[in-house]
């Protein structure tokens, strides 16, 4: 059975800590649900780091030889400090192992997160970061350091509010663009994504519902409309 995306969005709110930049979490968050929804299960493994942490891990590979190198940031010069930054992984569809070869999926996680507004630590020429999104919106670690920060706006669309109706089978066939969105995140193929509530949709519907743990019913409820968006 695949990770839940709930047990990965309940980890990253854990690793990120509390004092990471609410737009980075909310940002966050919002990859995991977009990667998820292409069968990609994205862990975030960190977030906000003190500056002591930041230096015990710069001593890695360092002073303390028994692991590798895995960061040329002093306390201070690292967007972690400042909760400007988190760290992911890849993990397999249960969630228990974590895969760190840079694939397509990784690519693709963060391409999601490029379009979100992160600046991915795989694309820098001098010390490739893989696992790093981070924004900065251009500030150098020394303004950082210095006491600027980053204003930052959240990219992330304002959710969508539960209208009322609750969607089922009925004749005639309820339709509309609340149950083409409804089609998709059920997870409907496109060609059958047609905005027109029928014996298909509420099978997808039931689907999606025992998979995420709600009650089964093949109609949209409140409930159900509110896990869905």
């Amino acid at each position: 059975m695949a990770v839940s995306v709930d047990s990965l969005i309940k980890k990253a709110e854990t690793n990120m800590g509390k004092n990471i930049n609410p737009v980075v979490k909310q940002t966050a968050i919002e990859v995991i649900k977009r990667a998820y929804k292409e069968k990609i299960y994205v862990l975030i493994s960190n977030g906000f780091r003190s500056f002591e942490e930041q230096d015990k891990l710069y001593a890695q590979g360092r002073t303390n030889k028994s692991k590798p190198i895995v960061t040329n940031a002093r306390g201070g010069y690292s967007a972690h400090n400042y909760g400007l930054a988190i760290d992911f992984v890849i993990v397999s569809d249960d969630g228990r192992r974590a895969i760190w070869t840079v694939t397509d999926k990784w690519r693709r996680v963060a391409s999601i997160a490029k379009s979100l507004g992160f600046e991915w630590g795989g694309e820098w020429s001098s010390f490739k970061d893989y696992p790093h999104l981070q924004m900065t919106k251009g500030l150098t670690m020394k303004e950082l350091l210095s006491g600027k920060r980053p204003v930052l706006t959240s990219k992330v669309p304002a959710a969508s509010s539960y209208p009322g109706i609750v969607y089922k089978v009925k004749s005639p066939l309820m339709s509309g663009k609340n149950v083409e969105k409804i089609q998709k995140e059920a997870g409907m193929k496109k060609s059958e994504v047609d905005g027109k509530y029928g014996k298909k949709t509420e099978t997808a519907v039931k689907a999606y519902q025992k998979k995420n743990k709600l009650k089964v019913t093949g109609t949209v409820e409140k409930e159900t409309w509110d896990k869905m968006f």
